[in-house]
């Protein structure tokens, strides 16, 4: 079994799941700073942004788990291949 492709998956995840926390406290910092200077609500515009990102983030995360059962069948597979390929020992 090649464990490159699954450091790369592995390392893509977790880059994305970097960028979106990243990008959710950007948000959340741009709300507060409007509701500090505005002494009002957040514009509508950012909370339906922010609406969207939680959607999206959501989404994400079924993908993720849903890559993550795909990775598991796959090692299985590929597990099981390997001890089947194997010749019986001999005493």
């Amino acid at each position: 079994m090649n464990p490159e492709p699954v450091f790369a998956l592995i390392a893509l995840l977790a880059i994305c799941g970097v960028g979106l926390v990243g990008l959710r406290m950007l948000l959340n910092y741009r709300i507060k700073r409007l509701q500090a200077q505005g002494g009002g609500d957040a514009p509508r515009e950012l909370v339906e942004g922010l609406v969207e990102l939680k959607e999206q983030m959501y989404q994400i995360r079924g993908d993720v788990a849903d890559l993550q059962e795909r990775m598991e069948f796959t090692e299985r597979v590929l597990t099981r291949g390997q001890t089947e390929a194997r010749p019986p020992l001999k005493p």
